[in-house]
C-alpha cells in the first residue's frame, strides 16, 4: 500500500492520518485472539505488563504491554507487515518497534488529558504511532480527539505532562471516529485527548509506536525505565491518578483488587 499525495498531504498538514479498510477480517480475528490471550495473561500473572483501573463497574484491565516478544502472533503483527511499510514512507527509512500496548477502555474506562505523546517517549525525539481499533471508536465510547499545532514541536505542559489550560483552549479538537479494519497514524507531537467511555462495549485499540531505524533500537530500554519508575512511584501518581504512563495524563484511579 502506497500513501497517495493527498495522504502525504494531509499528513504533513494536521499531524495524522486516518485509513480506512485497511485490514481484513481474517487479519482482524488474528489480532483478536491476541488481545483475548493479553487478558488472560492479565488475570493470571502471565506475560506482558497490565494495568487496571477502578471503574463505576468496579476493577477493570485499563491496559496491556510489553507482549511483542512474548506472543507469537501479535509480535509479527507489530514488527512486519502494513504497518512498518506504511511507517517507513512517513519516516523515509525502515522503522522500528519503539513500544507496543492494547488499551481496553472498557465501559466506564478513563481517558486521557489532553497531551503530545513525546513528552513520554525519552531517548529518541520523534516517533509515530498506528492505532489499530478492534471496537467502534466514537464519541460516546471515548474515540481520540486531535487537534492542530504538530509543527510547533513540543507545547507547554504542566508539571504532570499534560497540555496547559491555556494551550488546550487554544487548539481546534476535531473527533476522530473509527472502526475496525481502519488505521490511524500519528506524529509524536500531534495534540490528542479522549474521554470516558460511555458506551455499554469495550473501546479495544492497539497503540503501535515507532522510531526511524536509524535513530537506534531503544524499546528494551523504554521498558527497563518504565519499570524503574514503576517501582519506585507505586500505582498511583500524586494526583491520585493511576500510574500507568511516564506522564500523568491517564484520568482512570487505581484498581481496588
Amino acid at each position: 500500500m502506497q500513501l497517495d499525495a493527498s495522504a502525504r498531504s494531509a499528513w504533513d498538514r494536521d499531524g495524522w492520518l486516518a485509513l480506512r479498510g485497511v485490514f481484513d477480517r481474517d487479519a482482524l480475528d488474528a489480532v483478536r485472539v491476541g488481545v483475548d490471550d493479553l487478558e488472560r495473561w492479565a488475570e493470571t500473572d502471565g506475560a506482558g505488563l497490565h494495568h487496571f483501573e477502578q471503574t463505576e463497574h468496579g476493577s477493570a484491565l485499563a491496559r496491556s504491554e510489553r507482549f511483542a516478544d512474548d506472543h507469537g502472533e501479535l509480535g509479527s503483527f507489530v514488527r512486519a507487515g502494513l504497518i512498518v511499510e506504511l511507517l517507513a514512507q512517513l519516516f523515509d527509512e525502515p522503522a522500528v518497534l519503539f513500544k507496543e500496548k492494547v488499551n481496553y477502555k472498557q465501559p466506564g474506562g478513563a481517558g486521557f488529558a489532553p497531551h503530545q505523546d513525546a513528552a513520554a517517549y525519552r531517548f529518541v525525539d520523534h516517533h509515530i504511532s498506528a492505532m489499530v481499533p478492534l471496537d467502534p471508536a466514537t464519541i460516546a465510547s471515548g474515540c481520540l480527539w486531535f487537534a492542530p499545532g504538530h509543527r510547533a514541536g513540543a507545547l507547554d505542559t504542566d508539571d504532570r505532562g499534560r497540555l496547559t489550560d491555556e494551550v488546550v483552549r487554544s487548539l481546534a479538537w476535531q473527533p476522530i471516529e473509527v472502526e475496525p479494519g481502519d488505521l490511524v497514524l500519528f506524529d509524536s507531537y500531534a495534540p490528542h485527548r479522549s474521554s470516558t467511555n460511555r458506551a455499554e462495549h469495550p473501546r479495544r485499540a492497539l497503540y503501535l509506536t515507532y522510531n526511524a531505524a536509524s535513530r537506534g533500537d531503544f524499546r528494551e530500554r523504554y521498558y527497563a525505565d518504565k519499570d524503574a519508575e514503576l517501582a519506585a512511584g507505586g500505582d498511583a501518581f500524586e494526583s491520585g491518578n493511576a500510574r500507568i504512563s511516564i506522564s500523568d495524563d491517564f484520568l482512570g484511579v487505581p484498581a481496588v483488587r
